[in-house]
């Protein structure tokens, strides 16, 4: 009984940290000008990305379930960091060539970007928690390299 009221807390956190951040369906797009590769630098919210980290962190506590959505997320959350510091491509992996240096171990944050590739394409994928573990520990590291967290 704990555990799925946990499970129903959990997902009210998250639902309204998404409704709150605009990701929803009410979306503004294009307020604000594209990065690009001209050196445009958008301003990273860091109560933002903290909110929404500590959102990530505790969907992580919540079984196999909510540890694929924190990967996810987590994935999705640096993605969205680096196009608000200004590193222009198209897919993420352009992104992360290009902002391999500011990295403390950019093969780590590799190796965490495809192990949630992994989790998302492959079918009947297993994820191993201790390896969904260290790649969230990873995402941290890399939103910290920028400054984000």
């Amino acid at each position: 009984m704990f555990a799925l009221l946990l499970l129903i807390l959990v997902g009210a956190i998250i639902l309204y940290a998404v409704v709150e951040s605009g990701s929803g369906h009410k979306q503004r797009r294009y307020s604000r000008p594209m990065a690009s590769s001209r050196g445009y630098r958008g301003a990273i919210d860091q109560s933002e990305i903290k909110a929404r980290w500590a959102t990530i962190m505790a969907a992580s506590n919540t079984g196999a379930s909510g540890l694929k959505s924190s990967l996810n997320e987590a994935d999705k959350l640096l993605d969205h960091v680096m196009k608000q510091a200004g590193y222009s491509g198209e897919k993420m992996a352009e992104r992360l060539k290009l902002a391999g240096p500011r990295f403390t171990d950019k093969n780590a944050v590799w190796r965490a970007h495809k192990l949630r590739n992994a989790l998302a394409h492959e079918i009947g994928f297993d994820l191993v928690p201790s390896q969904a573990k260290e790649a969230l520990r990873d995402f941290e590291q890399a939103l910290k390299d920028l400054q984000a967290l």
